[in-house]
């Protein structure tokens, strides 16, 4: 064992977005999880799962943008055509208006008015 040149075989490094199968980095989902203290622990397939849903929202986006700039007869997808990609989509619609709050019977919150500024200045007429 001592003289001979094998060892452990070495594994070939593969990244978990190809393993998974996605193009969006799962590693940077994770870190950015991590990062952002939105929890203390997560589960190892969070990342994954998220970086699946980024790439399949972000993948019917731009086929919807796609769409759109074509009716329009251009080449690039501007900023124009991803907002109206937005309102047409009723998925991508519901799930961006999804975090709106809502206001459940509840009046309109009014400011205050003070006396002094419900009051109207008189002007003293000038004799001359």
């Amino acid at each position: 064992p001592a003289g001979g040149g094998e060892g452990k075989a070495r594994k070939s490094r593969c990244s978990r977005s190809s393993r998974a199968g996605l193009i969006f980095s799962v590693s940077r989902v994770d870190r950015q999880l991590r990062r952002g203290g939105f929890a203390l622990r997560f589960g190892a397939t969070a990342a994954v799962y998220l970086s699946a849903v980024l790439q399949c929202v972000t993948n019917k986006t731009m086929d919807v943008a796609g769409k759109v700039s074509k009716k329009n007869k251009q080449q690039s997808i501007s900023p124009s055509h991803l907002q109206e990609a937005m309102q047409k989509s009723p998925v991508l619609k519901k799930l961006l208006h999804a975090n709106k709050p809502t206001r459940r019977g509840k009046a309109a919150p009014r400011s205050q008015s003070t006396a002094s500024s419900t009051k109207k200045k008189v002007t003293k007429s000038k004799k001359r």
